[in-house]
């Protein structure tokens, strides 16, 4: 096959072209954040950044060229088709020696390498600045070096800050402007893989994602998902090992694993199981199957539902207080231990039956102990709390006979109230439930 071409009154016939392309990149270590500083002295080191050098020897009817020409470069995804990737790239004035040229910064952007097979089409003319440019064809392959061969469908992103390493399948994404984003593999067509908040991090499985995806990539950051079938940690620094359908959207919340469970309460947790919530701060759910923590450090454990999550249900709370208390003036415990608002009270939910027991216990800074056990029930009616009959207390052993303990419904919760004799007196409540809602 011959080419044909007149360059300002020269005939440019065959030209053939051998190729050899090397891609080196290499990244020192990066600080964990931008607020950490290198450590003995060490400086940061300088982004290598996503260009290459290319090497090639180009004939034209079997002999070398001596001279300069004007290489155009394009990189496509296809031996003959296919799609471009990136811009074109030109490179004026290359100087050609025996056929051997080096173009030292060919650079296809960002996410140009992310493990699929690349051509490169190039378009030459020579000399340099006269005429069109003719296509050499075939397009070359672009190989990869041995060593490289030991991360198959791997690929990074390279950031001012971290780099993103991404894995797996060849869809799967890093959202433009995250740092330090980790994908290790998994993916698949219609179920890839994303991290949209900084330092995410996704072991493997499917349609799966870190962070919120709500703009910002710096709002939800460093949160995991180990693997499992369209699982969500969109909270800042949650964590979700796996199962399917899980979401924790809790800063700092935890799911380990299982079906339809929601950690939405910061620093909640949920085992496994089907169908928990864990809303509450600081709440559990160890596992099971549709219970719902949606109080504060609220323990929820569930068999099953009659119809709502956390209908049929037992719970474990702690609620606690630290003040002097005086005989004849009552102090409430609060789940938190402190705050007197409704998030920190012991609420009943509409329609829903408790029954309690409580062990209360205190001790003085004097060094006076006491405790006592409360049974009783108590009811949620169209809006309305109330105790149902009287909860007695059993007094177990007590330092003080002026000390005292009661449970009552106020404020649509239950109540634990104590008094005492002056001194300053920490007290702790262990309550018990079992609950049901209609």
């Amino acid at each position: 096959m011959k080419w044909e071409l007149t360059l300002t009154g020269c005939l440019v016939g065959l030209m053939t072209i051998i190729l050899a392309a090397g891609l080196t990149q290499a990244q020192g270590p990066e600080p964990p954040g931008g607020d950490m500083q290198p450590q003995e002295g060490a400086s940061i080191q300088a982004l290598m950044g996503t260009a290459f050098t290319y090497q090639g020897q180009l004939k034209k009817d079997g002999v070398p060229v001596n001279g300069t020409c004007d290489f155009l470069f394009s990189l496509w995804d296809d031996p003959t088709a296919g799609s471009q990737i990136g811009t074109n790239q030109e490179k004026s004035n290359v100087s050609v020696s025996n056929g051997l040229f080096t173009i030292p910064d060919l650079d296809f952007g960002a996410g140009a390498f992310n493990g699929d097979a690349r051509w490169l089409r190039v378009r030459v003319r020579c000399p340099a600045g006269s005429g069109s440019y003719i296509v050499l064809d075939p397009r070359q392959l672009i190989t990869p070096a041995p060593y490289a061969l030991a991360l198959p469908g791997l690929w990074t992103e390279q950031t001012a800050t971290s780099p993103n390493l991404i894995g797996g399948y060849s869809g799967n994404s890093v959202t433009s402007g995250v740092a330090g984003a980790t994908i290790g593999g998994g993916g698949a067509i219609s179920y890839a893989n994303r991290v949209t908040d900084d330092y995410g991090a996704i072991g493997g499985g499917r349609n799966n994602q870190v962070g919120d995806n709500a703009g910002s990539t710096s709002d939800r950051p460093y949160a995991t998902v180990g693997g499992g079938w369209s699982n969500a940690a969109s909270g800042a620094a949650a964590t979700l090992g796996g199962g399917s359908s899980n979401v924790a959207s809790g800063g700092v919340a935890t799911v380990g694993g299982g079906f339809l469970n929601h950690a939405t309460g910061d620093y909640a947790t949920i085992g496994g199981g089907h169908g928990n919530t864990a809303s509450g701060l600081y709440a559990t759910v160890p596992g099971g199957y549709f219970a719902g923590a949606t109080h504060y450090g609220e323990i929820a454990y569930a068999s099953g539902r009659f119809f709502a999550v956390g209908d049929a249900q037992t719970s474990l709370y702690v609620a606690r207080i630290e003040r002097v208390c005086t005989a004849g003036t009552w102090m409430d415990l609060y789940l938190d231990g402190n705050a007197a608002s409704a998030a920190n009270y012991l609420t009943i939910p509409l329609n829903r039956t408790v029954a309690f027991e409580a062990l209360v216990v205190g001790r003085s800074n004097a060094g006076e102990s006491a405790g006592y056990l409360i049974r009783g029930v108590i009811e949620n009616v169209g809006g309305t709390v109330s105790m149902v009959g009287t909860s007695p207390v059993t007094v177990i052993a007590e330092d003080d006979s002026v000390w005292d303990v009661r449970a009552v419904a106020a404020f649509g919760a239950l109540f634990f109230q104590v008094q005492g004799n002056g001194e300053t007196i920490r007290w702790v409540a262990s309550i018990r439930t079992a609950e049901v809602s209609w």
